[in-house]
């Protein structure tokens, strides 16, 4: 898309033009013609020097694709010059997220030349952060016209939350050792799941044989380790939950927390976060945070219900706002398919991180995900919370 437009000075010196002429014509003041001849003039010098157009092409690349919070991506721009004669100068501008423009300042290029231009995006705020479209501006040296070209497809930087250091909790116990798997459990030990067709590599030992002597072809037994219990994490995005948008921050950095904490010492960890939509394209447990936002639902039973949709067994994480008695004593009952049970609540009344602990169950109220994190390495480490 190509666009010739007039500044707001271009304009203001066209009218301001012809206002003077038809005045010095009008009551014969020769001054405020030449004045306006000179305006023209002006506009004239500004038009040729816009016309003069660079034919480029612009390829933007972005690393790394995905980061965190308060850490600065490179973006790269390469630019080529894909006629024989040279390019002017002209100025590349990148949007990034909602409304900042970065202006890179591009110098003449020769004919068929290459040249990189580099820069910083910023990560100033958690989520998906659209890149583009990138333009190529070229401007008279006065500022009173411009032409513009769009140029490169939109991108995308994925942005995920602060991740705090835990610990990871102990996990518990499978309540049903022969049940059905799920799919985070790792192939090739100790439960039976179901029966397949043999492909190239197959333990022969693990060939049954009554099935394949009824179909005709090899079936082999295939295996789930049971033993391994899942933790899941459940993120109550529900905005009545939190007074706040920063506490909503607080929760999903702490969610995030858990499951990296998990995650780095090879356990399954599930996430679950209520209220939320369609994927968006995330590829990942910290893509699907980086989208997570409030969602407008009044029930305070939501969280529950999410939880109980949930498959038993492991550990449970539910990461929400300050809660009340009813609410805190239904999650209790969770211990009957959990082990243990563990309810954050950010945004009470607690200054410091505290860790009130029940048979099977923990609870940590703080201010914050910095303090809820020190809550939870204390409990981890089983001391006694200040």
């Amino acid at each position: 898309m190509r666009r010739f437009t007039a500044t707001g000075s271009g304009i203001g010196l066209a009218a301001g033009a012809v206002a003077c002429y038809g005045l010095g014509v009008l009551l014969g003041y020769p001054v405020l013609v030449a004045i306006a001849v000179g305006a023209f003039a002006v506009l004239a010098c500004a038009l040729v020097a816009v016309a003069v157009r660079p034919s480029v092409t612009l390829t933007r690349r972005v690393t790394p694709a995905r980061l965190t919070v308060g850490e600065i991506a490179t973006g790269e721009v390469e630019v080529r010059n894909t006629v024989r004669w040279p390019s002017p100068a002209f100025t590349a501008i990148d949007q990034i997220g909602a409304g900042e423009l970065v202006e890179l300042a591009v110098s003449p290029l020769a004919g068929h030349g290459r040249r990189t231009v580099r820069y910083e995006v910023p990560a100033r705020r958690r989520g998906r952060l659209r890149l583009g479209p990138m333009t190529v501006l070229r401007r008279d040296p006065f500022g009173l016209l411009a032409w513009r070209q769009r140029q490169t497809a939109d991108g995308v930087l994925w942005v995920h939350p602060r991740v705090h250091p835990l610990q990871p909790l102990p996990v518990g116990v499978v309540l049903d050792y022969e049940g059905r798997a799920n799919d985070q459990a790792r192939l090739g030990t100790v439960t039976f799941s179901s029966l397949r067709d043999y492909v190239p590599g197959d333990d022969p030992r693990q060939i049954h044989w009554k099935t394949t002597a009824r179909l005709g072809t090899l079936v082999v037994r295939e295996h789930v380790d049971t033993m391994e219990p899942t933790t899941t994490v459940v993120l109550d995005a529900r905005a009545d939950a939190f007074s706040s948008a920063q506490f909503f921050e607080y929760a999903v950095e702490l969610a995030a927390s858990v499951v990296r904490a998990v995650e780095s010492v090879g356990r399954p960890v599930t996430l679950r976060v209520v209220g939320e939509q369609a994927d968006g394209g995330a590829e990942s447990t910290m893509d699907r945070l980086a989208l997570a936002e409030p969602t407008p639902d009044p029930d305070p039973l939501r969280l529950l219900s999410v939880i109980e949709r949930a498959p038993g067994g492991g550990v449970l994480v539910a990461v929400t706002g300050p809660i009340d008695a009813g609410l805190l004593g239904r999650l209790a009952e969770q211990r009957r398919r959990y082990a243990p049970v563990v309810v954050v609540a950010l945004g009470g009344s607690s200054t410091t991180g505290s860790v009130a602990r029940r048979p099977g169950m923990a609870i940590i109220d703080a201010p914050n995900a910095v303090e809820a994190a020190f809550a939870w390495n204390r409990l981890v480490r089983g001391e006694t919370a200040s």
